[in-house]
């Protein structure tokens, strides 16, 4: 787990550091070349422009642009700000006469963004968006610490120092393509705190418990299924199949439909009367259409932890779930919920939307998972947010799957805020090998990835 920084906060941090320990700002910047190159590298070829800013992130730029020029590679600078602080002045002075000067990307093979990283103030963006549009459309594009003013698309985007949480905000994750994080030389130990209160979490932070040989149908939990309808039969199906390949050992559908009871025979199905004081855990929602209200209630008073999801999320207004719940929204979802509420999503930028997960969490007293190419996760103090960005997620059904693996984790006796934080990892992994498995795939093919990756 690794903790993100905003980019004020990046800032400030790396301002600080520098003048505690001493540090060197020079010797940075040169560590950050040499460790940007060594991850960009692989994907050099032909002609390679470096665009450089006037900060230390131009500085970066003038030093990478001098180590690729030392291995023979054939690099131009583009100096569009003539100004510049002591030490960019002086590096532009040092460039080796092998590089050359140009006043467009136009025309490259790798275009490398060096002109703002944390310092980037408003002011310069028609200047960032004409050189945008010079960039050739099929030329590879880095992105020094971050893309320059949101605006820059990227290809490959080397964060130093720590991971910004703008990069991060599902709107614009797709601007930095693949985020590396390089920390050019500072005390690893005053980095592991956030100041915003967000990390970034991996497949590492897994604790989801091993299946051992004594475990039977029972000890690996009965999970209850609220939802379906004749009009939705697939959602609960879905759900249902993905706990079973998550590890479940019992699930039962409660539902009207007499359609599900016909299509689904490993699970058991009861009508909406049923006690639910029997089950491990719930998953209210998948399927459900109109809903039955009531049955919300019920699953509150029943003091079970439970996932509440897709056609339930309606129904979240005015409960106070007593920290028993996981709301999973997707972002049309989760924007309804909040004008249901009348607050603010937050969608805008990464710290509001921090700020508005928290919000709801601590409105609603739920665990909080918003699912988009980034997962954001909160239980309404710190926000762990997984960097997903696989498009072969965006399947229908995914979001079933992914509720019916939380409430599995529910079950089998995870909290609720370990078990989403787990489940969205066992997830995620799944997709990942789906793509591998299948390219592009359905979510039948995502479930029998999720038995694979368990």
């Amino acid at each position: 787990m690794d903790a993100i920084f905003t980019l004020l906060d990046a800032g400030k941090k790396d301002r600080s550091l520098i003048e505690q320990h001493k540090l060197s700002s020079s010797a940075l910047i040169d560590s950050a070349a040499v460790g940007a190159y060594g991850i960009i590298r692989p994907r050099l070829n032909g002609r390679i422009a470096v665009m450089v800013g006037p900060g230390n992130n131009g500085c970066d730029g003038l030093e990478l642009a001098s180590l690729m020029a030392s291995d023979g590679y054939d690099v131009s600078v583009i100096l569009p700000y003539t100004n510049g602080n002591e030490e960019n002045l002086k590096r532009r002075k040092e460039l080796p006469s092998a590089i050359h000067m140009a006043e467009s990307p136009a025309g490259y093979d790798v275009v490398i963004d060096a002109l703002f990283g944390f310092s980037y103030r408003e002011g310069s963006d028609e200047i960032i968006k004409k050189l945008d549009a010079e960039i050739d459309q099929d030329a590879m594009r880095i992105a020094m610490d971050v893309p320059s003013g949101g605006i820059i698309r990227a290809d490959i985007t080397v964060s130093f120092m720590v991971p910004k949480l703008e990069l991060y905000l599902p709107s614009v994750r797709g601007i930095a393509g693949e985020i590396h994080v390089f920390n050019p030389g500072f005390p690893d130990n005053e980095l592991a705190s956030s100041p915003s209160g967000t990390y970034l979490i991996s497949d590492s932070d897994s604790r989801i418990r091993r299946i051992g040989p004594a475990d039977f149908k029972n000890s690996r939990g009965h999970l209850a299924i609220i939802g379906g309808s004749d009009e939705y039969t697939g959602a609960p199906r879905l759900a249902g199949r993905a706990a079973f390949f998550a590890g479940c050992g019992l699930v039962t559908v409660i539902t009207d439909s007499e359609k599900i009871r016909d299509d689904n025979p490993s699970f058991m199905i009861r009508k909406p009367g049923s006690d639910l004081m029997r089950y491990d855990a719930l998953l209210v929602g998948p399927g459900w259409g109109s809903g039955i209200p009531s049955l919300v209630d019920k699953a509150i008073e029943s003091g079970k932890n439970f996932v509440l999801d897709a056609d339930g999320l309606k129904f979240a207004p005015g409960h106070d779930f007593g920290s028993k719940a996981v709301l999973t929204p997707h972002i049309g979802e989760y924007r309804r919920l909040m004008a249901s509420l009348d607050m603010d999503d937050g969608l805008g930028s990464a710290l509001s939307l921090a700020d508005a997960l928290r919000a709801l969490s601590h409105r609603l007293s739920a665990v909080i998972v918003l699912k988009s190419s980034t997962v954001w996760i909160t239980a309404g103090d710190d926000i762990y947010i997984y960097d997903g960005a696989n498009p072969s997620l965006g399947v229908a059904g995914s979001g079933d799957v992914l509720s019916g693996v939380i409430a599995t984790l529910l079950a089998a006796g995870e909290e609720p805020l370990r078990a989403a934080i787990d489940g969205v990892i066992l997830h995620q992994k799944a997709g990942r090998k789906a793509h591998e498995d299948y390219g592009f795939y359905s979510a039948d093919e995502l479930i029998l990835s999720v038995g694979k990756v368990r």
